[in-house]
C-alpha cells in the first residue's frame, strides 16, 4: 500500500509488512490533544481530556484515543499494511484513485456530517470512540469500549438541574489554568457558562473574544457576549469574519479532511488564540448534551424504534440541505448517492442509540457533534493549543445523559441550570433570540459567493467546467425557478465540497470516482 503524503503539518504512519520484515514511513510516535493525566497510551479506560495517539516499538503498533473519538484519528488497513493520520487525505493512495463510500455520502450530502466512524472514502475510517487499535505482521486488531449510552436515570427534574449546575463546576474546576488565556465567547448558552464557572472560580481570562457566522447570522454573537464581558469587566474584542465565505470554505474542507461542511467562519477565532493563547475552553457537546439545537425536531418528532425509516425520513427532509441537493446529482450520482441509500444507513445508526435516555439527543451527539463540530477546534485548531472541553468530563456527560427526554424536550434544560447557578444574569438574552438577516446584505452576499466561485473555476481550477458529473452547471441550472435565492444559497458549499471530493478521490490517477 502507498499513500498520499500529507501536508507538513500533519503526522503519519504507514507500516508495509513484506518477506523482509516491516517497512516503516513517516512518525512512529505521535501525541495529539490533551489528557489531563497520565499519557495518551496508558493502558485502561480513557483519561479525561480529548486525545489520540500511537506508538510503533519497531514490533508492534499501539494507538488509543479519548473517551468520545473527538479527536481526529484515522486508519486505512490492507492486507499486511495499516496507515495511521489525523488527516484523512494523507491515507489516500498515492497511485491510483481512491473508492468513495456511497452510503456514506449519501448521508453527508444530506445532514452535512458523517455517521459514526464513516469517511468520504471507502478504506479509510474514523477511530471509534474510547478505542485501541494494535498491529504486528499478524494484522490488525481494534477494540472500542463504544459510544456510552445510558438509560434514562430515575431523578426529578430538580435533581437534574442541580446536578448539572454542581457536576459543571467540578469540572470547570479540574480544568482550572494558571496562564493567561483568552476565552472565545458567544451569545449563546454554552461558554456563557463557560465563562461564568471560570470567573465564580477566580480564573477568569484576560481577554473574550467574539466573531461572527456568515449570514443570514445577524451577527448576534458578539453584541451579546460584549454586555456579558462589560457586565464582569473583562475586555472584549470583536474578530472580523472572512470577507469571503468562498475562499474561507475553499481552504477549510479540505483543511478539516472533508468531514464537515462547518467551520469555515471560524478560522480568524482560532488564528487568534494561536496568536495570544495556549490554553483555551471550547464549549464542544454543551449544546446537543443540555439544550440541544434539533430540540424542535426532537419534541415533533419521539423516536419510535418500531417505525425507524419513517424518522429517516423526516431526518433527511430536516437536513442540512433538505431535498435541494437532488438538483446537484446527476443520472450516475443520484444512484450511488440515492436517498433510499442515505436512509438505509441512517436507520442503522439510529438504532444504536434505541436504549438511550433521549435517543435523538444521542444520535445527535455521537453523529454530529462527534464528527463535524468538532472538526472546528481539534481539525482547524494547532496541537499547541491545550484546548478543555469541560461538557464532555466524564461525570457530567454520564449525568447529561441520562436525563429523562421529557425534562429535555421543553428546550430549557440548559436555561434553568444557568439562572440557577448565576442568577444576577438570567435578565441577559441569548443571540439566538435575534432574527435571521434578510434583504439586501444577504442577497449580496449570495451573489459574491457564486461570482467568487465561478471566477476561480475559470482561472484556478478549469477542470471543474469539466467534471464528468457537471456539479458546476447543475449548481447554475438550481438558480432557475421558484425558491432558487435559497436553494443556489444551501447548495454553493455542497457543490464546491463535490468539486474538491472529485479532484482528491482522482488525483494520481486521472480516473473518475
Amino acid at each position: 500500500m502507498t499513500v498520499r503524503r500529507p501536508a507538513a503539518s500533519a503526522p503519519r504512519l504507514l507500516l508495509v509488512a513484506g518477506a523482509g520484515g516491516v517497512r516503516v514511513e513517516g512518525d512512529k510516535e505521535t501525541r495529539l490533544g490533551h489528557p489531563l493525566t497520565g499519557d495518551h497510551l496508558d493502558p485502561g479506560p480513557p483519561a479525561e481530556g480529548v486525545f489520540a495517539g500511537w506508538s510503533w516499538d519497531g514490533e508492534r503498533l499501539v494507538a488509543r484515543n479519548d473517551r468520545y473519538g473527538i479527536c481526529p484519528l484515522f486508519y486505512r488497513a490492507g492486507g499486511s499494511s495499516l496507515a495511521l493520520s489525523p488527516d484523512p487525505l494523507a491515507l489516500l493512495p498515492d497511485d491510483g484513485p481512491a473508492e468513495l463510500d456511497h452510503d456514506a455520502l449519501a448521508v453527508f450530502l444530506r445532514t452535512g456530517f458523517f455517521l459514526a466512524e464513516d469517511t468520504a472514502f471507502a478504506e479509510v475510517r474514523a477511530l471509534p470512540p474510547a478505542a485501541t487499535l494494535t498491529w504486528d505482521t499478524g494484522g490488525p486488531r481494534l477494540r472500542s469500549g463504544g459510544p456510552p449510552h445510558p438509560g434514562p436515570a430515575a431523578m426529578t427534574g430538580t435533581q437534574a438541574v442541580d446536578g448539572f449546575v454542581e457536576l459543571f463546576r467540578a469540572s470547570v474546576a479540574r480544568r482550572l489554568t494558571d496562564e493567561p488565556y483568552d476565552l472565545l465567547l458567544s451569545g449563546g448558552r454554552d461558554s456563557r457558562h463557560i465563562l461564568l464557572e471560570l470567573c465564580r472560580q477566580g480564573a477568569p481570562p484576560r481577554r473574550c473574544v467574539s466573531g461572527a457566522k456568515f449570514p443570514p447570522d445577524p451577527g448576534a454573537d458578539a453584541r451579546v457576549a460584549a454586555v456579558l464581558a462589560g457586565r464582569l469587566g473583562l475586555p472584549h474584542t470583536v474578530v472580523p469574519r472572512p470577507r469571503a465565505q468562498f475562499r474561507a470554505e475553499l481552504s477549510a474542507l479540505p483543511a478539516q479532511g472533508m468531514t464537515t461542511l462547518d467551520g469555515a467562519w471560524i478560522q480568524p477565532l482560532l488564528a487568534h488564540l494561536l496568536r495570544h493563547s495556549r490554553v483555551s475552553y471550547d464549549g464542544l457537546g454543551g449544546g446537543e448534551l443540555a439544550q440541544n439545537p434539533s430540540v424542535d425536531f426532537i419534541r415533533a418528532h419521539p423516536y419510535d424504534p418500531a417505525d425507524l425509516p419513517g424518522l429517516a425520513d423526516r431526518m433527511l427532509d430536516a437536513g442540512r440541505t433538505g431535498p435541494h441537493v437532488e438538483h446537484l446529482l446527476g443520472p450516475r450520482t443520484s444512484v450511488l448517492w440515492s436517498r433510499r441509500a442515505a436512509r438505509r444507513r441512517l436507520v442503522t445508526e439510529l438504532a444504536r442509540h434505541a436504549d438511550s435516555a433521549c435517543p435523538l439527543s444521542s444520535f445527535f451527539f455521537w453523529n454530529r457533534t462527534r464528527r463535524s463540530i468538532s472538526a472546528a477546534p481539534f481539525a482547524l485548531g494547532d496541537g499547541r493549543l491545550l484546548t478543555h472541553t469541560p461538557y464532555l468530563d466524564h461525570g457530567l456527560f454520564d449525568h447529561l445523559a441520562a436525563v429523562p427526554r421529557r425534562f429535555l424536550v421543553d428546550g430549557t434544560f440548559h436555561d434553568r441550570a444557568l439562572h440557577k447557578a448565576f442568577p444576577e444574569h438570567a435578565d441577559l438574552g441569548f443571540a439566538s433570540a435575534a432574527p435571521q438577516q434578510h434583504g439586501p446584505v444577504l442577497v449580496a452576499h449570495r451573489l459574491a459567493y457564486l461570482l467568487r466561485f465561478l471566477a476561480h473555476a475559470v482561472v484556478v481550477e478549469p477542470a471543474w467546467w469539466r467534471s464528468p458529473d457537471r456539479f458546476l452547471q447543475r449548481l447554475l441550472a438550481a438558480g432557475r425557478g421558484a425558491g432558487a435565492p435559497q436553494r443556489v444559497s444551501r447548495l454553493q458549499p455542497l457543490a464546491l465540497y463535490l468539486l474538491q471530493l472529485e479532484g482528491l478521490a482522482t488525483r494520481g490517477a486521472g480516473h473518475r470516482p
